[in-house]
């Protein structure tokens, strides 16, 4: 990456300023100013979900001399709301920093519950591989960037890469959906945890956290254990998931810091590369005291693991 590194910094800062980490973030964000240099394309169909269509924008440079890295945008929403526009400022600004970017839809519980959510990613980055020719992304450089439950399907793409299993059927088979990397904000990662200790939480968030995990999986832990150890990436960790960045605050009541405490734990028992920033102060929606600082070093972090792997 060629681009200065304020770029990512701004971007970031656009991430929390404009509250998409949080759950409540389901309204589309207005029309970003595209600056001269960067394409932004909407509403590509990249595949279907049962029989759904699947749509992403994109947003690139319009000249490069080399292949370059990607980020595949994952909104949150509690897995039942938000769509792929909550992302669009966000991946104009990284663009802006030599990343090809896009942001992608997912089907929604309680409609469509897991693990449609995680093909339908895997299907994004699928096309993305089959176009890297056209938008010049290199096809080991691909990395998934997720807030709030969109960390949790991010992580998911990591911790399942190479499993067959959770592919689904939305196209372009012949393509792996294997990332290179993971950076998840706020994220839930062990989702029978996350339902037990709701109880220990305020009375809406807590109703707020079992109502979500309910409608994404079909019911409570009791009735649907299978279900809940499936779709908890802590599950799947193993020695070949991918470097990993977590982004958690401290005073974060919706999903608690635990979360992302307990997927460290397991990442660093595989002997994965982990990088785990602890937001003092921060909440499910903000980077709490030393915000810029945090800012800035998450910034350099990213860049770090889009390097070619000469450079690293």
């Amino acid at each position: 990456m060629q681009a200065p590194l304020k770029s990512l910094v701004w971007a970031v800062c656009l991430c929390t300023l404009l509250g998409f980490v949080g759950e409540a973030a389901t309204t589309s964000a207005a029309e970003p100013v595209v600056p001269p240099g960067i394409t932004l394309e909407r509403g590509i169909v990249f595949g279907k979900g049962g029989e759904q269509e699947l749509k992403l924008d994109i947003a690139y440079p319009k000249s490069t001399d080399g292949q370059l890295p990607a980020l595949v945008f994952i909104h949150g929403g509690g897995w039942v709301g938000g769509d792929r526009e909550a992302f669009l400022p966000l991946i104009v600004q990284f663009s802006q920093a030599g990343i090809v970017c896009l942001t992608v839809d997912y089907r929604l519980a309680p409609q469509h519950r897991f693990p449609a959510q995680l093909e339908d990613v895997k299907c994004a980055v699928r096309w993305l591989r089959a176009n890297a020719e056209k938008y010049h992304v290199d096809p080991q450089r691909i990395a998934a960037f997720g807030a709030s439950a969109g960390a949790h399907l991010a992580a998911l793409l990591g911790t399942t890469n190479g499993d067959a299993r959770w592919e689904g059927s939305g196209g372009n088979a012949d393509q792996s959906s294997s990332v290179c990397a993971v950076v998840g904000l706020s994220g839930a990662y062990d989702l029978t945890l996350g339902y037990e200790n709701s109880v220990k939480q305020s009375f809406f968030e807590g109703r707020s956290v079992r109502g979500m995990l309910e409608s994404f999986l079909g019911g409570k832990p009791a009735d649907k254990g299978d279900a809940y150890r499936s779709a908890s990436p802590v599950e799947h960790v193993q020695a070949t998931t991918p470097p990993m960045i977590l982004v958690h605050g401290t005073a974060d009541t919706l999903v608690p810091i635990e979360q992302s405490e307990v997927m460290e734990q397991k990442l660093k028992a595989a002997g994965v590369d982990v990088e785990f920033f602890r937001l003092e102060g921060g909440t499910h929606s903000s980077f709490g005291k030393d915000a810029q600082q945090s800012m800035l070093k998450i910034s350099e972090s990213i860049r770090a693991r889009l390097q070619p792997a000469a450079a690293k």
